[in-house]
């Protein structure tokens, strides 16, 4: 059984995308065993996106990120990993952030 890790981004959470995003997954049978909300202390996202560090939009991620409150995620499902590449690169084509500043998968 596979579990994959998404998190609604501050926009997302403003915008109200935290239900759609626990319906797509539900929907198609995938099972949510965490979830939590949450403002992201600086610290925590440069341990979280540590391998971005030496990248130049790095500070500007992180400012992003602890601008507003997350909602961290844990869904459990056969091949939930692949739904989830796809669910949310369909959802951050409608994000109000720049898609470049933000690497896939997040």
């Amino acid at each position: 059984m596979e579990r994959t890790f998404i998190m609604v981004k501050p926009d997302g959470v403003q915008r109200g995308l935290v239900g759609e995003v626990i319906q797509r997954f539900e929907r198609r049978g995938y099972k949510l065993v965490a979830i939590k909300m949450m403002h992201a202390s600086e610290q925590l996202l440069q341990i979280h996106y540590e391998a971005l560090k030496s990248l130049p939009f790095f500070p500007k991620l992180v400012a992003y990120m602890s601008s507003g409150p997350v909602v961290p995620m844990v869904f459990e499902g056969r091949k939930v990993t692949h739904m989830n590449l796809r669910c949310t690169w369909s959802l951050r084509r409608t994000a109000t952030i720049d898609v470049q500043l933000m690497p896939i998968g997040d």
